[in-house]
């Protein structure tokens, strides 16, 4: 191994090991983690894994459970405690590293040069291992950007792991995933075949029906039990946390 190489791994084993002992030694810093690391602590010790809750019987609409589901399984493995309900979310930023790895790879470049920059990014660095819905979010667009290129480029499998990823954003953020996602795709779609030759390529070149089967398989099931345990959090967090704020 090149000298340089291992600068470069002593570079990205400093940067984790040093978040990962940062969320053992440091508490809650804001008033967000205390806020879902709660709702963490309340998912476990209710046994209520399908509605979050602010408090005793209040439940929280802002945000699908992804993350607190995974904060929550933590508290399960680990016991009560800062790391239980970070942990989780720090091996969500390692995936994420792998999958830009794996991409960046595939294209040609530097997998560990790659991992490298990611790591230590300050707000990357700091979203690893935060009690928030941010590094959840983050590995479903990365499957969904991955996947999307890969398809593009015939390998089909890549298309359904894209709305596997997809659904991961819909159970982390909600429908903010679509948004973002399509910003990212479509003006390119459109600069390359023109606006109507878009949709007639992607239409062509991607498993659009199967795939968005795929995506209601995984993500429907939570919203439409969401609905019947707490009825009018479809039109709280559909309508007014996204068609209202965004749109209105």
């Amino acid at each position: 191994m090149r000298k340089q190489q291992i600068y470069l791994w002593g570079i990205l084993a400093a940067a984790l090991c040093i978040r990962l002992v940062a969320m053992i030694t440091l508490p809650l810093m804001d008033t967000t983690e205390a806020r879902y690391g709660e709702m963490a602590r309340l998912m476990f010790e209710t046994g209520n894994w399908l509605t979050p809750q602010f408090d005793y019987g209040v439940p929280f609409w802002g945000k699908p459970p992804l993350f607190t589901w995974m904060s929550a399984a933590g508290i399960e493995l680990f016991g009560l405690s800062e790391f239980a309900v970070r942990f989780p979310h720090w091996l969500a930023g390692i995936v994420v590293i792998s999958l830009m790895a794996f991409f960046t790879r595939r294209l040609g470049f530097s997998a560990l040069r790659t991992s490298v920059v990611m790591a230590t990014c300050g707000i990357f660095l700091l979203s690893t291992g935060a009690v928030m819905t941010d590094m959840a979010l983050t590995v479903g667009m990365t499957l969904a950007m991955t996947g999307f290129y890969l398809c593009w480029n015939g390998e089909k499998l890549w298309g359904y792991i894209g709305f596997a990823g997809l659904a991961i954003g819909l159970l982390s953020k909600g429908p903010l995933i679509l948004v973002l996602v399509g910003l990212a795709v479509m003006p390119w779609l459109v600069v390359q075949h023109g606006m109507k030759q878009a949709f007639i390529v992607l239409w062509q070149r991607f498993p659009l029906f199967t795939g968005s089967v795929l995506m209601l398989m995984i993500a429907l099931p939570w919203y439409l039990m969401a609905e019947q345990a707490t009825p009018g959090f479809l039109d709280y967090f559909i309508v007014g946390e996204h068609f209202k704020r965004f749109v209105v």
